[in-house]
Order: C-alpha cells, then sequence, then structure tokens
C-alpha cells in the first residue's frame, strides 16, 4: 500500500470541506453504528479467536461502548459542534468571545492489543463527530479483530474518508 498516496488523499478528501457539516457528520456515525450491527456477529468470534474472550466480555467491554459513545455524540453534536461563547477579557470589552472548534484534518488512530475493537473505534467515532479523515493502524497482536474491523471500515466508508 502507498502510504504517502492514501495521505494524499485523505487531506484531498478533507479540503473539499465535505467532512464539516453538521449532517454528514451524524450520517457517518449512523453508518458507523448499522455497520458495527451488521458484523456483530464476526467481532465475536474475531476476539474469541485472538484473546479468547466470552461474547459478554466482548458486548460489555467492546461494542456496547462503541455504540453508546456513537448515541452520545449523534444526540449532542450539534450543540458540541456550535461556537462556545466564553468572557471576553477587558481589553476587548465591550465585544464578543467564542470558542470555535474545527477539525485538525487527517488523525492516526493507533489501537493497543487488550481491548483492540472498542480502543480503535472509540477514537474513530469522536473523529468522525469532529469532521477529521482518519488513518486507523489496529494492533497486530489481534490478526482476527483487525481484519473484521477492515471489514467494516471498507464497507461503511470511502478510503479517502477514513482507512
Amino acid at each position: 500500500m502507498n502510504y504517502e498516496a492514501l495521505l494524499q488523499a485523505q487531506k484531498d478528501y478533507f479540503e473539499t470541506g465535505i467532512t464539516l457539516p453538521y449532517a454528514y457528520r451524524k450520517q457517518q456515525l449512523q453508518v458507523l453504528y448499522t455497520t458495527i450491527l451488521q458484523y456483530e456477529q464476526q467481532i465475536y468470534t474475531a476476539l474469541y479467536t485472538d484473546l479468547k474472550k466470552s461474547q459478554e466480555e466482548v458486548w460489555i467491554t467492546e461494542i456496547s461502548m462503541v455504540l453508546s459513545e456513537i448515541k452520545y455524540l449523534s444526540g449532542h453534536l450539534r450543540n458540541l459542534i456550535k461556537p462556545q461563547r466564553v468572557p471576553t477579557n477587558l481589553v476587548n470589552f465591550p465585544s464578543r468571545s467564542y470558542t470555535l472548534y474545527e477539525p485538525l484534518g487527517v488523525v492516526l488512530i493507533i489501537a493497543p492489543w487488550n481491548y483492540p475493537f472498542q480502543l480503535l473505534m472509540n477514537p474513530l467515532v469522536g473523529a468522525i463527530a469532529a469532521g477529521n479523515c482518519v488513518v486507523l493502524k489496529p494492533s497486530e497482536h489481534a490478526p482476527a479483530t483487525a481484519a473484521v474491523m477492515q471489514l467494516i471500515i471498507s464497507k461503511a466508508f470511502a478510503q479517502a474518508y477514513i482507512s
């Protein structure tokens, strides 16, 4: 894989501004939510193969946490992305001051081995909500889980957006 070309494609995709609108971010969160549910059984199997985790443990420590994060951010996204009013200092009085949250552009997320699904997907949820493009690096110590996550990401998103 040519990583320089991938990175450039993601930078170009971000520069189009498509990831910035509220509607796009919310839609992408919903796409991720439904895709995770579609591959739930494969996630159970992969995490059992890699780490011998039971279905109950996978649900509690991996999948439900990601789905809860998606639900929370989907429900609060509008308020999280709007400018937040902050106090103005005396030098600039009587003006108004705001903190405006803007995406970084392209971000890299690296997952550890012990919670390979949750610790890759939870930051991905935040990155999508923030309007970033994302490169994901799953743990090499959980190859079955990495393969399922690759399948989920490739089905849900364009490679220029999330890979």
